[in-house]
């Protein structure tokens, strides 16, 4: 989906959430009026402003969600476990994925490659020895993102979580990679998209 695009589904959507803001403000102004005239407050009108703010939230995180779309990648992928000092020999062959991350901790350095490359190379790095592997992921790229937007990850996990689809999320400056297991793979594009989400 082109920016323009993006800008024109989200602009009128945006406008209405606006408009909703405004509301509340001006209701939260009249309540607070209200309690000056009157000294003893409710909890009833604190709870309705909380209601109008979560059913504002969620339709700002419904908006955005609807102008994002994933990506599949082709490949099939695995995850490895390593000591955090192969950092000083790490295997050439990951560089040679057409996605990779490496992730390193005081206790593990964690690496995502294709599996293709890892089952090449295992025995020629003695990977077997050293390394615990967990094959058979598949990958959802999800579109561009802003960095401080907030409720995007949480939304598609929610629906994922729904379905008994297990999930590892990869963070990038720019979006967000999804391994989901290949067994649950299929259920996992058909509830992304009921729940109204592109796959392709």
């Amino acid at each position: 989906m082109s920016e323009t695009q993006i800008i024109s589904t989200v602009q009128p959507l945006m406008q209405e959430l606006a408009f909703e803001e405004t509301t509340i403000v001006q209701k939260e102004s009249s309540v607070e009026e209200s309690a000056q005239e009157t000294p003893v407050s409710t909890s009833s009108d604190a709870a309705l402003q909380e209601e109008y703010r979560q059913e504002i939230e969620a339709k700002r995180v419904a908006a955005l969600a609807a102008t994002l779309s994933f990506q599949i990648l082709p490949e099939t992928f695995a995850i490895l476990r390593l000591p955090p000092q192969i950092v000083r020999g790490m295997p050439e062959f990951i560089f040679q994925s057409s996605f990779y991350t490496i992730s390193r901790s005081p206790d593990e350095v964690s690496i995502v490659c294709e599996e293709r490359l890892v089952i090449r190379h295992v025995d020629t790095h003695s990977l077997g020895n050293i390394a615990q592997i967990s094959s058979n992921w598949r990958i959802l790229r999800l579109g561009v993102m802003d960095l401080s937007l907030t409720g995007i990850a949480a939304r598609f996990a929610g629906t994922l979580a729904e379905n008994d689809v297990n999930l590892n999320i990869i963070a990038t400056y720019d979006t967000d990679y999804v391994m989901i297991p290949q067994a649950k793979f299929a259920r996992a594009v058909k509830a992304l998209r009921g729940a109204g989400y592109t796959v392709e």
